[in-house]
């Protein structure tokens, strides 16, 4: 297969849970490729576990690629050339090809029991060799009936061998493989089957895919072989993992899109995040576009180290990415992942979300850090509210006097607003951050809020006052009008 020109990609998620990262993953780089060179990217469902298959998991899967903005050219919502696109109404062709391979001599029916099967493992376990169907039935040329399955007839000798984009050759010896089950007795094929006969009928030129597939290629190349088909050019992607270097599991790592983009992930984060896992544009650039990685993207260059998920550097990395959002944008993404924002008044929405917009690194963390501007009151904690080393009688007093100041301004202006803050520390000796820290936690409830001086002046005069009011009441100090010499609220 020529390694030039327009290429033929797929993707094939199987819907068996909540979309994988690990699919975004794959898919990505497919996308990348089939954009470098031109050609077409087929979506397929790989829905022949039907033990497995979860009805809503499909959709899901679309759902979630979408939302990352990565398009393919065929599939089960688009049709196409190839359709249909769903393993399980593809069935009469692995039956047909299956029944092919019988013919040819590369492939026998077995009518092993279950039974059978576990007492021969058992007795290779004991002897500690490495369990494997025995070939009972591999020269027994038997009729199709109930309870059959088809197998391949994977030679006894010598070894398969393949070109891998990233390693290599590839060679693995024959009898270390089994004679693997290609057609069940329920008339549904394998995965190997089915990838096979599915890959060449699409005309898949490129197959980039995760490298736990390695050692099932040498089947794969068997039976493209067996049917007489060129091979494609197999590129094995190096598997995510968590940080003990075991594969990405959702025992130790989020691994559904579906989490991600309700975190308030960016779309253009996540990709830009799994794009480092396998691959550097150069120039140690942590932070580039998904146009400049379909630029500067060449298979070839794929790292075969095991990359580690590190949620951290996501996090800080979705963090750069919002902090550069345009204030209309960020409260458009804002309503799309934050249940407060999707029912604010756009108004204040617009006015409020720049003020949280460096500290996030979730859109999702819009609710706790700007939740106070659009609640009614807040409930301060009692102990929050005191500075180190001050009492609550001298933090009601000096709470007391900054809702004088705050009654004195007919509007809040930040540069005035701050300079009767200010001025008011000076004039009772208390240091501006312990005044501004029992501020804080008046209007706001909290000790870790967005700027305070821009968040009371968007609070407004009157909600500023009443939320001071209602944080003497929980101090439940009684009143100490008196401030000065002999008074010091310090």
């Amino acid at each position: 297969m020529a390694d030039s020109g327009p290429v033929v990609v797929r993707i094939a998620p199987s819907p068996t849970g909540d979309p994988h990262v690990g699919t975004a993953y794959v898919l990505l780089f497919n996308h990348a490729l089939r954009r470098r060179r031109g050609g077409r990217l087929i979506l397929r469902i790989d829905d022949t576990d039907r033990g497995r298959y979860l009805a809503d998991s499909e959709a899901a899967i679309l759902r979630e690629l979408r939302w990352l903005g990565l398009e393919w050219d065929e599939g089960p919502d688009r049709g196409g050339p190839s359709a249909p696109y769903r393993q399980s109404e593809r069935t009469a062709l692995y039956r047909e090809a299956a029944e092919q391979l019988v013919a040819s001599g590369h492939a026998y029916r077995c009518d092993c029991s279950k039974e059978r099967l576990d007492e021969v493992r058992a007795k290779q376990q004991a002897r500690k060799e490495q369990p494997r169907y025995d070939g009972h039935c591999r020269e027994r040329a038997l009729p199709a009936g109930e309870g059959t399955v088809i197998r391949l007839k994977v030679p006894t000798e010598g070894d398969t061998a393949f070109h891998d984009g990233l390693r290599g050759t590839v060679t693995i010896a024959n009898r270390t493989l089994d004679d693997q089950v290609l057609l069940k007795s329920d008339g549904f094929p394998t995965y190997h089957l089915a990838t096979v006969v599915d890959d060449r009928l699409m005309g898949v030129t490129h197959i980039l895919r995760a490298e736990e597939w390695i050692n099932s290629t040498p089947k794969h190349v068997l039976l493209y072989r067996a049917f007489g088909d060129d091979l494609p050019l197999w590129f094995h992607l190096p598997l995510l993992r968590n940080s003990d270097k075991s594969k990405i599991s959702k025992r130790k790592n989020h691994t559904s899109l579906t989490w991600y983009r309700e975190q308030g992930f960016l779309p253009e984060a996540l990709l830009n995040f799994l794009a480092l896992m396998g691959f550097s544009i150069g120039d140690d650039r942590e932070e580039f576009t998904l146009e400049e990685f379909i630029a500067a993207f060449d298979p070839r260059a794929i790292k075969t180290s095991g990359p580690v998920f590190d949620l951290a550097k996501l996090e800080w990395l979705n963090g750069v990415y919002i902090r550069k959002l345009l204030p209309a944008d960020l409260a458009e993404r804002l309503r799309e992942a934050s249940p407060l924002a999707r029912d604010a008044d756009p108004t204040l929405l617009a006015r409020a979300a720049p003020l949280v917009q460096e500290r996030m690194k979730r859109l999702a963390e819009f609710d706790e850090l700007a939740g106070f501007f659009f609640r009614r009151g807040v409930t301060p904690a009692h102990d929050d509210l005191i500075p180190k080393k001050k009492s609550d009688v001298n933090t009601a007093a000096i709470l007391r006097m900054a809702r004088q100041a705050v009654a004195a301004l007919d509007t809040l202006e930040p540069a005035a607003l701050e300079a009767r803050l200010r001025a008011l520390g000076d004039e009772v000796e208390w240091k501006v951050g312990d005044l501004l820290m029992a501020l804080r936690v008046a209007v706001t409830g909290s000790k870790v809020t967005p700027p305070l001086i821009e968040s009371m002046c968007l609070l407004g005069r009157e909600t500023c006052i009443e939320r001071i009011d209602a944080a003497i009441d929980v101090l439940g100090s009684p009143e100490n009008p008196i401030l000065g010499a002999g008074h010091d609220p310090a």
